[in-house]
């Protein structure tokens, strides 16, 4: 059955109309992050993500059988909170994958005073919108996935085998082993703050997800530099994780700024760290948790030939858990190279 999910989350990821995005803007993405590309080099936590991501706003793309459906219900939520909104400026689809490790991943039993092992397989359908005054918009995704596949483990074990590291032994007490769907949907609404110097961007966004991360929360994020993508596609702080369909800029002309931004959330529940319905062999109770979480980060984007991108954030995070092996700060960096099409 997982195979068969794989399967065809790779199909309509490759079959969706991505081939009429001559004369629109397009971008097709390829990112990853690593704890060990942060400076504390650990390998714990949120340890490595991948993810391929493919953004436009062509209206043969806008109308996906995929996007269609989160398009639905877009309308639904949006609508009924009184959102004025037109039609979606952009969408993108992305098909990743992410993992979460306890700080000694040699031992095959479990340890009660660390997380969990977990993982998430994804399809993630992102949409912008702009609303009717210009200088505020909206940002919406529906992610479906599966946690509790054993294609990180495998993916995590053969990288170690070839870099040298310990080999991750307690994959088989991770949450909702052998396979478990599930389900967020997210939307954020950004205020655009000073535009009066091209060279520098400052937003507020108010965001909010249900689903496997229940939360709600406010960031203020900037750019500064030279800067020629579109604001309303250029979302750091949506990133949930290994997640960043609705992050990945698409770069305009050429570029190089820095950026960065902070954010404060109230998280009500983490099926990383929670589980499911699906019994796990290892589960952190609600009260174990940290109900306020806060993050930072920053980041450089340039600009290349070609009308090519590389970028690198990094990444830190509160502690999600009260006490324990698990209580510490979360640190991790991430790359995307993006390619303009």
């Amino acid at each position: 059955m997982s195979h068969r999910l794989l399967v065809l989350f790779l199909t309509v990821l490759v079959l969706s109309p991505m081939a009429h995005a001559e004369n629109s803007d397009s971008v097709i993405a390829l990112s990853t992050d690593n704890d060990l590309f942060a400076p504390t080099q650990t390998d714990r936590d949120y340890t490595a993500g991948l993810a391929i991501t493919y953004s436009s706003n062509s209206e043969d793309f806008l109308g996906n059988p995929v996007s269609g459906i989160s398009q639905n219900l877009d309308r639904f939520v949006l609508s009924g909170i009184g959102a004025d909104i037109n039609e979606p400026e952009s969408a993108a689809l992305e098909f990743g994958i992410y993992g979460f490790t306890p700080e000694e991943i040699k031992a095959r039993d479990i340890d009660r005073d660390d997380r969990p092992y977990s993982s998430l397989v994804y399809l993630s359908s992102s949409h912008s919108y702009r609303t009717l005054s210009d200088d505020s918009g909206w940002t919406t995704s529906m992610t479906v996935g599966v946690l509790g596949l054993d294609v990180f483990k495998s993916g995590q074990n053969a990288v170690h085998k070839v870099v040298g590291s310990d080999r991750a032994n307690g994959w088989d007490h991770q949450v909702s082993n052998g396979g478990e769907p599930t389900f967020r949907y997210s939307a954020a609404y950004h205020q655009y703050l000073d535009k009066s110097r091209p060279d520098q961007q400052f937003k507020v966004t108010y965001f909010g997800s249900v689903g496997y991360l229940t939360e709600f929360g406010a960031a203020l994020v900037f750019r500064d530099g030279l800067i020629s993508s579109p604001d309303n596609r250029f979302n750091p702080e949506l990133m949930a994780y290994g997640e960043r369909a609705p992050g990945v800029a698409a770069p305009g002309g050429r570029e190089h700024y820095f950026w960065g931004g902070v954010s404060v959330k109230a998280r009500a529940y983490n099926a990383f760290l929670q589980g499911q319905f699906r019994h796990s062999d290892h589960e952190l109770d609600a009260n174990d948790l940290n109900v306020l979480l806060a993050e930072i980060w920053a980041g450089y984007t340039h600009s290349f030939v070609a009308g090519t991108e590389l970028s690198y954030v990094l990444r830190v995070q509160s502690s999600e858990i009260k006490s324990g092996t698990g209580n510490r700060t979360l640190a991790w960096g991430g790359l995307v190279f993006s390619k303009r099409l």
